[in-house]
C-alpha cells in the first residue's frame, strides 16, 4: 500500500503514547516527513537507519512497522511490532497494526483475532482490517458487518472507502464500488490507492483510454508506485500502445530489477511481435512468480504452442480452462493445440461451449467444423461450416442444448429456494432466455434489476429479454443502464445492436465511435466499424480496417475474407479481391454470401463467367429473397 495514507497520524500517536517526539533523531524526522509526503520507501530506509542507531528505542520500531505496512510488507511489519512490544511499547498501541501485518501474510483468522483486542481509539482501523479479512475469507456477511462497524467508529476516511469499493466490486455491486471509490478520492484527492482503484473501475465503466488519467495522477503523486505502473502498462498494452507499455515495464524494472510483472509484460510484447523464442527467454525471468495467474498461464501456453510444443501447451491450458471454463481465449488456444496434436475429438469437446453460443466467432466455428469432419461427423461439420460466415451477433443467447423441462425445473426450484442468490437468479434468467421463455425471463430480469440496481448484469439480462420480445427501444434503455455502470465490449455491442434494430442508426454509430475511442483494438468493434464503412460506400477505409484485422487474426474468418474481397472489388482491384473471395468461399461453401461474392467477381472480371454463374445460382437457391443476389443473377443470365 502506498500513497498519502494515515500513517503519519498513526506515527504521531505512537510517539505521543511513548512519551512524545522528544529525543528523536534526524532519521526519524526525515522518515516521518517521507510518510507525510506519501513516500514510504524513503521512510523505511530512514527509519531502519534510525533503528540501527538506536536499537533499544521501541518507538522507532513502531514507526518502521507503519512504513512496512504502507509497502505491503507484513512479515517485516510483524517483526518490528513484536520487537517494539519487547522494548516496552504497550500491546494496546499495536493490536490494530499487528492485525494488518498478519492479514498481509494471508493469516485472515489470526488478523481477526488480533483486531478484536484493539482499544476503542483504534476501533475504526481494526474493524476495517476485519472487513478485509472477511473479504479474503469470502465471508460477505462478516465483511459487510465489519465495514459498517468501521464507519460507525468514525472511520470515514479514504482508506476505508477504498477497501469498501474493492469489496463491492468483488461482490458484483459495480455501481456501489464506483460510488465508494469516488468518496475515497473526494476525502483525499492524493490518496494513491484510491486513484489506482478509480483507474481500474473507470477502465471497466468507460473504457481503456479513460482509465489512463487516473493512473497518471497516481504516478504524479508516487512515480515509483509499482501497482500504478503495472496497471497503466497493462492498459496501454490492451490499447495497442506498445511503446508506452514498454516504457512503464522498464520503469518497473528500474525500481525493482526482479519484478515479475514487468518481465511478463515484456514477454507479452515479444509474443505479439511474433518473436516467441525471445518471449520464452524473457518469461522465464518471472521465475515462476506468476505461474498461477491466468494471464501468465495463457501467455505460457501461447509460447509453448508457437514454439512447437503443443503437448506442453495442452497441459498448461487445460489447467487454465479447468479453473476458468468461461475463458474463451484459453479455449481457442487449447483447441488449436489439440488440433496440432491430431486430437479432433478433443477439439470438439473444447470448443463446444463456445460454438453453441450465438456470438461464436468464425474461427471457432470453422475449427470445430474441421474437427467434426476429421472425426467423421459430416452432418455436424456441415452445420458449423454453414454458420462460420454469418455475421456475429451481439447477444449471447445459447443456440444449442437448451435446458430440458426437468433440468429447467430443478434450476427454477433452486432459484426460488434462494431468492437472495444473485448468481443463481442470473443463471435461471439466462436459461429462460435460451429456452425462449420471454415472459418469465423478462419478469425475473426486472426483479433482478430492482434488487441489484448497481449490478450491470441485471440490466443486460433485462435488455436481452426485451430484445427477444422485439422491444428494441426498451432493450436499448436497459443496455444504457448497464453501460453507465460498465461500458464493456459485450454491453457496447448489445447496445449498438438494439439501437440499430430500433431504427436509431445515428445513435448506434455514436456508441460505436465512443467504444472504439476507448477500446481501439476491439475486434468486434472494428468489424462493426468496417461494416458501417461498407454500408456508406467508404471502401478504402473499410479495407484499411479489414487488412489490419487480417494481420492480427489470420485468414480463417470467412466473414472477414468475404467483406475484404467485396471492398476490394468495389474499388476495381479484382486482382486483390479474387483470392480473398476464393478463400472465404473455401471456408464456407454453403453460405450464400461467400458464393455470391466469389461468383460475381468471377463473372464481372470475365475470368470465368460460367463458374461465376454457377456460384451465383447456388447463392440464389440459398437466399432466394436476397435482392442483391437476385440482381447479380439477372445480370449474369442476361
Amino acid at each position: 500500500m502506498t500513497g498519502r495514507l494515515i500513517w503519519p497520524a498513526l506515527a504521531a500517536c505512537a510517539l505521543a503514547a511513548c512519551g512524545g517526539a522528544g529525543g528523536t533523531s534526524g532519521s526519524v524526522e526525515r522518515g516521518l516527513a517521507a510518510l507525510a509526503a506519501g513516500d514510504p520507501r524513503t521512510a523505511r530506509i530512514e527509519l531502519m537507519n534510525a533503528a540501527r542507531a538506536q536499537p533499544e528505542d521501541g518507538r522507532i520500531r513502531l514507526l518502521a512497522a507503519t512504513a512496512h505496512l504502507a509497502l505491503g510488507d507484513g512479515v517485516s511489519a510483524e517483526s518490528d511490532l513484536a520487537r517494539a512490544r519487547r522494548l516496552g511499547i504497550a500491546p494496546e498501541a499495536t493490536h490494530h497494526l499487528m492485525a494488518h501485518a498478519l492479514l498481509l501474510q494471508g493469516k485472515a483468522e489470526a488478523a481477526i483475532a488480533e483486531s478484536e483486542l484493539a482499544p476503542s481509539e483504534h476501533a475504526a482501523y481494526a474493524a476495517r482490517i476485519r472487513g478485509n479479512a472477511g473479504m479474503a475469507m469470502d465471508d460477505i456477511g462478516a465483511a459487510t458487518a465489519a465495514y459498517n462497524d468501521a464507519l460507525s467508529a468514525g472511520g470515514d476516511d479514504a482508506l476505508l472507502w477504498t477497501d469498501i469499493a474493492r469489496f463491492r466490486r468483488t461482490t458484483g455491486e459495480s455501481a456501489g464500488a464506483i460510488e465508494a471509490a469516488g468518496k475515497a478520492v473526494a476525502l483525499d484527492p492524493e490518496n494513491v490507492e484510491a486513484l489506482i482503484l478509480n483507474g481500474e473501475l473507470t477502465r471497466s465503466q468507460y473504457g481503456l483510454a479513460a482509465a489512463i488519467p487516473w493512473f497518471d495522477r497516481a504516478l504524479a503523486r508516487d512515480p515509483r508506485n509499482l501497482t500504478a505502473l503495472a496497471e497503466r502498462a497493462a492498459t496501454f498494452a490492451d490499447m495497442g500502445e506498445m511503446r508506452a507499455m514498454l516504457a512503464d515495464a522498464r520503469a518497473m524494472l528500474a525500481i525493482q530489477p526482479s519484478n515479475p510483472v514487468a518481465y511478463f509484460l515484456e514477454a507479452m510484447l515479444a509474443a505479439r511481435a511474433g518473436n516467441y523464442d525471445l518471449a520464452r527467454a524473457v518469461f522465464r525471468r518471472t521465475e515462476g512468480a506468476l505461474d498461477d495467474q491466468p494471464a501468465a498461464m495463457l501467455l505460457a501456453g501461447a509460447i509453448d504452442f508457437q514454439t512447437g510444443h503443443p503437448d506442453r501447451a495442452v497441459r498448461q491450458l487445460s489447467r487454465l480452462v479447468a479453473d476458468q471454463p468461461d475463458n474463451a481465449k484459453a479455449r481457442r488456444l487449447l483447441a488449436a493445440a489439440h488440433w496440432r496434436m491430431g486430437d479432433a475429438m478433443a477439439v470438439v469437446r473444447t470448443l463446444a461451449p463456445l460454438a453453441d453460443r450465438a456470438d461464436a466467432d468464425p474461427y471457432v466455428l470453422t475449427l470445430i467444423a474441421e474437427a467434426n469432419a476429421k472425426a467423421g461427423d459430416k452432418d455436424a461439420a456441415s452445420w458449423f461450416f454453414a454458420r462460420a460466415a454469418r455475421p456475429v451477433r451481439a447477444d449471447s443467447a445459447v443456440l444449442g442444448d437448451p435446458l430440458d423441462d426437468r433440468r429447467l425445473g430443478i434450476l427454477r426450484a433452486d432459484a426460488e429456494r434462494a431468492p437472495g442468490d444473485a448468481g443463481l437468479q442470473i443463471e435461471l434468467v439466462r436459461a429462460l432466455i435460451a429456452r425462449g421463455a420471454t415472459g418469465e425471463a423478462l419478469a425475473r430480469a426486472r426483479g433482478l434489476q430492482g434488487q441489484n440496481p448497481g449490478a450491470h448484469e441485471a440490466h443486460v439480462l433485462a435488455g436481452d429479454a426485451l430484445g427477444m420480445a422485439g422491444d428494441w427501444r426498451a432493450a436499448a434503455g436497459a443496455y444504457r443502464r448497464a453501460a453507465n455502470i460498465a461500458f464493456t465490449e459485450p454491453v457496447a455491442l448489445r447496445l449498438i445492436e438494439a439501437l440499430r434494430n430500433g431504427g436509431d442508426r445515428d445513435g448506434a454509430g455514436r456508441v460505436l465511435g465512443l467504444f472504439l475511442s476507448q477500446n481501439p483494438t476491439s475486434v468486434p468493434g472494428q468489424m462493426l466499424a468496417a461494416a458501417s464503412m461498407m454500408e456508406q460506400g467508404n471502401w478504402h477505409a473499410a479495407i484499411r480496417v479489414y487488412e489490419g484485422l487480417r494481420k492480427r487474426l489470420g485468414s480463417r474468418d470467412a466473414t472477414l475474407m468475404n467483406n475484404l474481397a467485396w471492398a476490394y472489388g468495389q474499388t476495381g482491384d479484382i486482382e486483390r479481391a479474387l483470392p480473398f473471395a476464393q478463400r472465404a468461399w473455401q471456408l464456407d461453401r454453403n453460405n450464400p454470401a461467400t458464393a455470391d461474392t466469389y461468383g460475381w467477381l468471377l463473372y464481372k472480371s470475365g475470368r470465368d463467367k460460367a463458374r461465376g454463374l454457377v456460384l451465383i445460382e447456388q447463392a440464389a437457391r440459398g437466399a432466394p429473397s436476397d435482392r442483391t443476389i437476385r440482381a447479380h443473377l439477372e445480370r449474369a443470365r442476361g
